[in-house]
């Protein structure tokens, strides 16, 4: 597919394919029609929402305009299955609403409502499980666990020297030029989400600034008056702050976009074409991902990229190897996965407005930081997409999900226990090993 003429990097394929990367960013054959079942009413209105979800998180393509992201020419990264798998129907685990014993795949199945799983220890996968009718081979949306992917991917813009963490987002984002409350805004500040911008992520709330700009994207059906587009929505919007540049953490999707616009504006490539040369094709994937638009040819990032459950799960390795592909080759620099994990006053007090508990928790280039004296660590969506990280145990856990709400303490709560008790489990088979 060409790049949106329109859009900065029209010319450039060229560059990337001198360095042997071929483009070959195509769009879904599927057309986004803006309904999943006509006979059921889904449709851009609901499709998002129990009890649709458990199916139509695979069938995204039909809500909004998707790329289709290539793996590339080499031959996939073929996944390491452990000889001993985990059985979740024999590990006991106690049910946060209940406070019940009940198996881990019960729990799976009926309190986090898991579509798909995977578990990953020392470079092997010792569990792989599907549910709702997920398969390996199947695209399931990563919704915020998409985030991850633009802060490796703004790092490795930086990697190339196309841009530094420092620079004014004003200098590739036209849409926010001129505008006060963008002056000292900064790439680090974005990527923190420490930005300082009036916006609220309220997903119960039809008018809330995340729905309003959900509908200017085409996550709902377009109103009348509503911005048309990405690029849109920032140029009428975001023109205030409420915290500071720097100080405060504040969670706000949009944010994700404007990285995902940074790296155009500095790349001069189209963000499908810069993820797909840089990161997809060198990663080993296996299948396409996809990468929905907002219908005008822009990337909306900070949700939609689709993938299968084995390509996150090479992801993940990619990650636990700090940044090293199957093939040794450094993608993402391995100093990038140790900052996360530094401690960080300034992050961890501007992480306390949001949550004056997590002693040892921050948020940085679009990772959730659970705990940095354990190096534990996740990419984190709405209803259950998941992809934590142990350095400590070597140890990654991936899944996709269908809970019927976006955000709930109870999944929250669900999802450690989980966590609890497969890495006691490790644990304690270590300690065997050792007696042995």
């Amino acid at each position: 597919m060409k790049s949106n003429p329109l859009r900065a990097g029209a010319f450039s394929a060229l560059a990337f394919m001198l360095a042997g990367n071929a483009i070959a960013v195509e769009p879904s054959p599927v057309q986004a029609t803006g309904v999943i079942n006509q006979e059921f009413g889904v449709d851009a209105s609901n499709w998002d929402i129990a009890p649709f979800n458990a199916f139509t998180f695979t069938q995204t393509e039909r809500i909004f305009p998707t790329l289709l992201i290539s793996p590339g020419e080499q031959p996939f990264a073929p996944l390491s299955y452990a000889a001993n798998q985990l059985d979740l129907a024999l590990l006991m685990v106690t049910d946060p609403a209940t406070g019940k014993s009940v198996s881990a795949d019960t729990l799976l199945s009926d309190r986090i409502r898991n579509s798909g799983l995977m578990l990953i220890h020392k470079g092997q996968v010792i569990h792989e499980s599907y549910r709702n009718g997920l398969r390996r081979d199947v695209r399931h949306i990563g919704m915020s666990a998409s985030k991850s992917f633009i802060g490796m991917l703004t790092q490795i813009a930086m990697q190339k020297d196309l841009l530094d963490e420092d620079d004014l987002v004003s200098k590739y984002v036209p849409e926010v030029r001129g505008k006060m409350a963008w002056a000292d805004v900064t790439v680090r500040h974005v990527l923190d989400m420490r930005d300082g911008m009036k916006f609220v992520e309220d997903y119960e709330d039809p008018n809330s600034d995340v729905r309003r700009q959900d509908r200017a994207i085409g996550w709902r059906a377009r109103q009348d008056g509503d911005p048309k587009g990405l690029r849109d929505f920032v140029r009428q919007n975001l023109n205030e702050k409420s915290y500071p540049a720097g100080k405060v953490f504040n969670y706000a999707s949009i944010q994700t976009d404007i990285l995902g616009m940074v790296i155009e504006g500095a790349s001069g490539e189209s963000l499908e074409d810069f993820f797909e040369a840089e990161f997809w094709s060198r990663l080993g994937a296996e299948f396409p991902a996809g990468m929905g638009t907002d219908g005008f040819g822009q990337p909306i990032v900070q949700g939609t990229i689709s993938l299968t459950l084995p390509d996150l799960a090479r992801t993940a390795m990619l990650i636990l190897n700090k940044g090293q592909n199957h093939r040794g080759e450094q993608i993402v620099s391995q100093d990038f996965f140790e900052d996360l994990l530094t401690p960080n006053k300034e992050l961890s007090d501007a992480f306390a407005y949001y949550d004056p508990d997590a002693s040892f928790a921050h948020y940085r280039s679009q990772f959730w930081v659970n705990d940095t004296w354990n190096k534990q660590f996740l990419m984190n969506g709405v209803h259950g997409q998941i992809a934590f990280f142990d350095y400590e145990r070597d140890f990654a856990m991936v899944g996709f999900g269908s809970y019927p709400v976006a955000v709930s303490p109870l999944l929250t709560a669900s999802l450690f226990a989980l966590l609890e008790a497969v890495l006691t489990e490790l644990d304690e088979a270590a300690s065997s090993d050792n007696r042995h």
